[in-house]
């Protein structure tokens, strides 16, 4: 099992702010990855594709880049159920479009 919660805080200038929070609890998972190369060098802004798992169909549930460390981040995630997550970083080229309204 695991927690979780969210609260929110507005700083005011020089202050310090206590906080103690009880989050309540979660059957629900999050998936924390990193993206390496060959020689485990971290591979930044590599595309990440989550999917859940179907017969027929994988369902693309999230989208995200890895940071400069390679890492990715994935949740909260049902448990029992087959993800699969797909990465993508070799030449892809960037193109620009402009849209219009018709």
């Amino acid at each position: 099992m695991s927690l979780s919660g969210q609260f929110y805080v507005r700083p005011a200038a020089g202050e310090l702010i206590r906080a103690v929070f009880a989050p309540e609890p979660d059957d629900r998972a999050i998936l924390l990855g990193r993206l390496t190369d060959g020689s485990g060098m971290p591979v930044e802004d590599g595309a990440v594709l989550l999917f859940r798992d179907g017969m027929e169909q994988p369902e693309l549930l999230g989208r995200t880049v890895t940071d400069r460390d390679g890492m990715f981040l994935f949740g909260p995630l049902e448990s029992g159920i087959l993800y699969v997550v797909k990465v993508f970083k070799n030449g892809l080229q960037e193109r620009n479009l402009e849209l219009k309204s018709v």
